[in-house]
């Protein structure tokens, strides 16, 4: 589960630097997602990107809202993935990607 309700980020822009990474075992194969506040429901794209943009993992899932929190769920399988700081990358269909800092172990 990473919640991401504290992180700020403009859209084609990473976080602030002043925000730690996200951390996420090699072994996840399912991720539960708290998106920040203002975020829609719907069907929504993940990736995990390298520092140049380039995608490391592909992903889809569907955000819902439960508990006054809007949750996206995908799975995925980061176990070919090497251990290393990469952005995850969230956005719905025709929006660029919001990015957050993760660090994959």
């Amino acid at each position: 589960m990473l919640d991401l309700r504290n992180y700020s980020s403009e859209r084609g822009e990473p976080t602030p630097s002043n925000q730690p990474p996200l951390d996420v075992p090699r072994a996840t194969k399912h991720l539960t997602l708290y998106l920040p506040v203002g975020s829609k429901e719907g069907n929504y794209d993940l990736a995990l990107l390298g520092a140049t943009g380039d995608e490391v993992l592909r992903a889809t899932g569907t955000a819902r809202l439960e508990d006054h929190v809007v949750v996206l769920r995908a799975e995925v399988n980061l176990a070919h993935v090497g251990s290393a700081s990469y952005f995850l990358g969230i956005r719905q269909a025709g929006l660029e990607w919001t990015r957050f800092p993760i660090r994959v172990f």
